[in-house]
């Protein structure tokens, strides 16, 4: 047996069609963004590539996922009387091997690209003097304010609720993404390139992308490490500086687009996954 990745929608009907739980060696709960979903409309994303992995690897793993395309902590976390906790309390006669949650990176570019230029995390410097550093772009109280009034709680939500049921301590691993590169090299033709769109408009100079987007990344990963701090069954894998960076061109390195990786940066990422959770459970 092989393992397998199925939505928690097609449940059912996979079980109508023979599917055993029961019978693989584990059994994983998927939630998050899209690094967990899909990273475009023809490309998967890590469970697939993950199961790949487990399999060569001898072992065969039931992937039930739950994460949604652009999906937030704030929102997985304002939303845990939905699907996840259905999945979490279900009284089954088997239960989950472990938990993998991608989350918070939708949190920190929508805060730097969605509000008006200067009224998210990130300054607005048109006008201004030019920035000595990355730093003066960054507005830190707002920053501050993202995870410690948004992220965090809601990060402890989830944790409480999966502390809460019978899966109480079940290993949680937790993506620490990877840095990319700030580019206009959107997920699908016509859509938008999130971090180049946010330097834009705020009239960032462009010599500084490279150090702001490292900077960012740093306090996200800073962010879910804090997640882990205190609480045992939390892992953070450990995927930052794994992939090779892209250039101002599209699918390169081993990014396929502005903040998704291509399938050869899945590979390397799924191989550090599965040798992160073999050396757990």
């Amino acid at each position: 047996m092989s393992s397998t990745v199925i939505y928690g929608d097609e449940f059912d009907r996979y079980l109508e069609q023979g599917l055993a739980p029961e019978q693989f060696a584990y059994r994983f709960l998927v939630e998050g963004d899209s690094w967990m979903d899909r990273s475009s409309a023809t490309n998967a994303s890590l469970p697939v590539y993950l199961a790949d992995a487990m399999s060569a690897g001898g072992d065969d793993v039931l992937i039930i996922n739950l994460a949604m395309f652009g999906d937030t902590m704030r929102r997985i976390g304002e939303c845990l009387n939905d699907r996840f906790l259905q999945w979490i309390t279900t009284a089954f006669n088997w239960k989950f091997d472990a938990i993998l949650l991608s989350a918070g990176g939708n949190d920190f570019i929508d805060a730097a690209r969605e509000p008006d230029p200067g009224q998210g995390i990130l300054k607005n410097m048109l006008g201004l003097p030019p920035p000595a550093s990355q730093v003066d772009c960054i507005h830190l109280d707002a920053l501050t304010t993202l995870v410690a009034q948004y992220l965090d709680p809601n990060f402890t939500k989830l944790y409480d609720t999966v502390q809460a049921s019978r899966h109480v301590d079940v290993p949680i691993f937790l993506n620490n993404y990877d840095t990319p590169t700030a580019r206009n090299a959107p997920a699908f033709r016509g859509g938008r390139a999130w971090l180049f769109e946010a330097y834009t408009k705020n009239h960032i100079p462009e010599a500084l992308w490279a150090g702001l987007t490292a900077r960012i990344f740093d306090d996200l990963q800073t962010t879910i490490a804090g997640w882990a701090q205190g609480r045992p069954s939390l892992h953070v894998v450990p995927t930052d500086g794994v992939l090779a960076r892209a250039d101002t061109a599209g699918n390169n390195g081993d990014w396929l687009n502005e903040i998704h990786p291509n399938k050869v940066g899945w590979r390397k990422l799924a191989t550090v996954w599965r040798d992160t959770i073999k050396g757990v459970i």
